[in-house]
């Protein structure tokens, strides 16, 4: 315990003598004489209540004592509370540390909780004295202050504080740290650091506090409401990395429900603000799920896709948005050498690449024979199928060896006289190895008795997706009876092996491109493939798959730079506008004719770049971890600060700010006690006055 008026006290001590002075100076007063039957009846009482005989003592001894609490009451008792020091002469030195995330927009009873923060940093203000510093720092993706130096500007503070705008990113509270640590250098007053946040687990899980010093005192205020559920929208993503004009793509959208009751509700995605779709879902208390739905993108260009859910009490992860670029329709080369084109396995490549009528679909396969393997066919197209190919002369092989470094996409069906040939000359010409060695070509005489089945893969490589999970089974469907004895090079890797290990199929990849190797044929004569149903969906999908080519991620999360490569003249032209129409700076490299951008979002929607039509489009979200609100264990963040010696607690309302400043004011009680004597007192001397008047 202190005394915030400790100074009064030589002068108040007096005091305490004044119920002994009064003790000795009525010994002195002059005595009466009383009736001896008087005086007869009182001694006869004296001599029978030993409490007669101190009855002057022991209100000596409560008068003292009630001036010793009225003295004490007088000097403003303290005690000490959050490790606040009565004596400490020099000015504080404040810190207050606001969180700047996304889960500090959720509102609860209609305020959200980065309003409460304000409001909470506010007080702690208003218990600053004109000699104590303060500077406020925003702990987001990236640590900001209001001054470079502590300050005694606390009207600049305030005004910072309420300039602040909503959070959309996360909250890095070590690095908010290392600046504090810069801000409380040493000899800048006694530290204080003020935490406001709703300590959402995923901002406050692995927090540094080590860079702070050592003195410092830490506050944790929780502003988060009493519940604080929510369900939000945490990724979306299409099936596959290339879509042509025409094409329907599943769009798989991963809701989280962190709330007590199941979800239930309807899911919307709209196409260019325009072309809309609705599907209804349930999402399970406390999990997430993956929701898949059909989309026809549209034609070709960029298209904006934007997918939502009906809003709640933080409705920032409630949209989600992506782009969907669409190419023109794709030529495919055939090269194939089968005398009767029209029939068997080139009209079943043909058919499966593009099955409706009149060549309406995406892709368009033009067949060609080995000789007709051109720089000009070649120069037109950017993937290859390879069935009963003819001889390949050296130059033929030189030109594919330079399609695939450049980036073009070969998928070679191993079912030619002439493979075995054809792949040593490419190899020659590629200077590579390729990923299967060849030997003789096996052809089944009894097609029940010798078909071969395919007994193991790895189905984690993009050209198996179909056979992922439950759809393993088809594989089991199928059988080849015409096979290349073949081993494995090392080179590449092996995908399908099978039952006697042969290799069934390996990819390489070249340079920028990608080569497939299929040791089986389409052939209706040399395996079922063709019969199956998932043999022209596997056929589009290694198409789409085989691609040398990047594309720029359909969604990007706020707060990371986004970057992108445009023609020169659209940057001169048209600038790129923020989701609220104003232009965005971005950083910018001259790349030829081409010019390489950067720039970091700092709102959530579309950034475009819009001539005649839209030209770029880049997406941005929140991060998809701020939108789990539940909190961590209040108990661990103190527990954290023991290794340096840092004290932290956590407070809340304005009594708190102002008792962690010098302690909690406990002078009421000493009244309390003062006033609790004088009922004593009195009920003594009514008892002394019954006394003295009964008679024996």
């Amino acid at each position: 315990m202190s005394f915030l008026n400790s100074a009064l006290l030589p002068g108040l001590v007096l005091l305490v003598g004044l119920p002994l002075l009064i003790h000795l100076l009525n010994l002195q007063f002059p005595r009466l004489f009383e009736f001896s039957s008087v005086k007869h009846i009182r001694e006869t009482i004296a001599q029978r209540s030993r409490i007669f005989r101190w009855r002057h003592l022991l209100l000596l001894l409560l008068r003292t004592i009630f001036l010793i609490l009225l003295l004490l009451a007088f000097l403003k008792p303290l005690l000490p509370r959050f490790g606040s020091a009565a004596d400490q002469q020099s000015g504080r030195a404040v810190l207050i540390v606001i969180d700047h995330s996304l889960s500090m927009e959720h509102k609860g009873g209609g305020v959200s909780s980065r309003q409460r923060a304000e409001a909470e940093a506010d007080k702690v203000l208003g218990t600053l004295g004109a000699d104590d510093t303060v500077n406020i720092i925003t702990a987001g993706q990236a640590a900001k202050s209001s001054f470079f130096e502590l300050s005694r500007n606390h009207a600049e503070a305030r005004q910072f504080i309420a300039a602040l705008k909503p959070g959309l990113g996360r909250a890095d509270f070590t690095q908010a740290n290392t600046l504090a640590a810069r801000l409380l250098a040493p000899g800048k007053g006694r530290p204080e650091i003020y935490y406001l946040s709703d300590f959402q687990r995923r901002n406050w899980a692995n927090v540094d506090f080590t860079a702070l010093p050592p003195n410092a005192r830490m506050f944790f205020v929780d502003v988060a409401p009493p519940r604080n559920d929510n369900r939000a929208i945490l990724g979306a993503s299409i099936n596959q990395s290339q879509v042509l004009a025409g094409d329907t793509v599943t769009l798989e959208v991963e809701i989280g429900n962190f709330r007590d009751q199941p979800l239930q509700e309807s899911l919307k995605v709209v196409l260019d603000a325009r072309t809309s779709f609705e599907k209804e879902i349930a999402v399970a208390p406390w999990s997430t799920a993956k929701i898949t739905l059909p989309v026809p993108p549209g034609g070709p260009g960029l298209h904006q896709c934007e997918i939502s859910l009906a809003p709640d009490d933080l409705p920032l992860d409630d949209r989600f948005f992506l782009t969907i670029p669409v190419m023109e329709k794709e030529g495919i080369l055939i090269v194939s050498d089968a005398p009767d084109p029209k029939r068997d396995a080139t009209l079943f490549l043909q058919t499966a690449l593009n099955p409706y009528d009149n060549f309406a679909g995406s892709l368009l396969p033009e067949h060609v024979t080995a000789s007709g393997v051109t720089s000009a066919k070649l120069a037109g197209v950017k993937k290859i199928f390879f069935t009963r190919a003819g001889r390949l002369n050296e130059a033929a092989a030189k030109l594919i060896a330079e399609f695939i470094f450049h980036g073009g996409g070969v998928m070679w069906f191993l079912d030619g006289e002439h493979d075995a040939a054809n792949l040593a000359t490419l190899e020659k010409a590629m200077g590579a190895p390729l990923p299967l060695k060849l030997g003789a070509r096996r052809v089944a005489k009894n097609v029940g008795t010798s078909a071969q089945q395919i007994i193991k893969g790895d189905f984690k490589s993009r050209y198996l997706r179909l056979f992922r999970g439950a759809n393993r089974q088809n594989l089991a469907l199928l059988e080849f009876y015409d096979l290349y004895d073949a081993g494995s090079t090392g080179a590449g890797h092996v995908l399908l092996t099978y039952a006697d290990d042969t290799p069934a199929m390996a990819s390489l990849n070249h340079g920028l491109g990608t080569m497939l190797l299929m040791n089986f044929s389409v052939s209706e004569f040399s395996s079922n493939l063709a019969r199956q149903r998932i043999f022209p969906a596997w056929m589009q999908e290694l198409v789409k798959n085989i691609t040398s080519e990047e594309p720029l991620p359909s969604s990007s999360l706020l707060g990371e730079a986004v970057s992108d490569d445009v023609w020169k003249n659209e940057v001169e032209k048209t600038p790129l506008r923020k989701p609220s129409g104003e232009p965005q700076e971005v950083k910018a490299e001259a790349l030829g004719e081409r010019v390489g951008i950067s720039f970091v979002p700092d709102e959530l929607g579309f950034y475009t770049m819009r001539g005649g039509k839209l030209l770029h489009a880049y997406a941005v979200n929140p991060p998809p971890d701020e939108s789990d609100l539940r909190p961590i264990d209040r108990a661990l963040l103190p527990e954290q600060l023991g290794e340096k010696g840092q004290q932290g607690f956590f407070v809340e309302g304005r009594d708190d700010f102002a008792d962690l400043i010098l302690g909690k004011p406990i002078f009421h009680w000493f009244i309390f006690g003062a006033l609790a004597l004088l009922v004593v007192e009195l009920a003594f001397q009514f008892y002394l006055q019954r006394a003295a008047t009964k008679q024996p």
